[in-house]
């Protein structure tokens, strides 16, 4: 899969799953949310990856949920709002492997709920959680 919302990237038994959205604060679409789900199935599968680091790029912040800024009155995608939150959330919370956040800048709305789903919070100097 070609991802454009996100970097995931393998190396050294870590498999990192960066939300690429700095300018919108991180903030998840309809596909943000699929290409994490992707993402962290491929990690779930993979013999190599002992753990997962869930993060946002940038300093600014890490996640702040659902993008209502960019969607003309919806969200695209599928799920009760467009959004497959609940599978995303899902995919975070029951794989088999330790999820690691390291929540730089804003966690906040859907954002928070993405750093509670993993299993350890390692929080930047900088990092806003609400």
């Amino acid at each position: 899969m070609d991802y454009k919302d996100i970097i995931y990237t393998k190396a050294d038994g870590i498999a990192t799953v960066m939300i690429n959205r700095p300018k919108s604060y991180n903030a998840f679409t309809a596909n943000t949310c699929e290409e994490i789900i992707h993402a962290f199935k491929d990690a779930d599968y993979d013999r190599e990856i002992g753990v997962v680091v869930l993060t946002g790029a940038g300093d600014k912040a890490f996640c702040t949920g659902g993008d209502q800024g960019t969607q003309d009155g919806g969200y695209g995608g599928r799920g009760t709002v467009g959004l497959p939150v609940e599978e995303m959330q899902s995919v975070i919370r029951d794989i088999a492997k330790p999820v690691i956040a390291r929540v730089n800048g804003y966690a906040i709305g859907g954002g928070n709920v993405l750093v509670t789903l993993c299993d350890l919070a390692i929080a930047s100097e900088t990092a806003q959680l609400g």
